[in-house]
């Protein structure tokens, strides 16, 4: 299990599972705080044959700069064959709905809950 946590969030992928749980307030400031999320999420597009599943159900908050490493996440998942990408949201959070269906233009082929 790999974990990035900070003051106010926490981030899961667990061994043999390419799914990310994303929890709390992400505020990073800018591309270099963000790089290893963004690492972290690249190493679960390593085997196309698996969905790689997103679930941002308890992301409360989200900067402009968390808005941009996903979009580059999705840009790199696109840009590679075969790749599954799934987004589990969450219509609590007023955010999500309005930011990260925007995602799909950037990958047609992603799917994106809204439960």
């Amino acid at each position: 299990m790999k974990n990035i946590r900070g003051e106010s969030f926490e981030i899961r992928l667990d061994d043999g599972n390419p799914t990310v749980f994303f929890k709390g307030a992400l505020r990073l400031c800018g591309t270099e705080d963000y790089a290893p999320i963004l690492e972290m999420l690249k190493e679960t597009l390593s085997d196309p044959a698996t969905p790689v599943v997103l679930d941002l159900r308890e992301l409360d908050y989200l900067n402009s700069s968390g808005i941009t490493m996903f979009s580059r996440f999705v840009i790199e998942a696109r840009d590679r064959a075969g790749i599954d990408l799934h987004i589990l949201a969450s219509q609590a959070v007023p955010w999500h709905a309005r930011s990260l269906k925007n995602l799909q233009r950037l990958m047609p082929s992603m799917k994106f809950t809204l439960s």
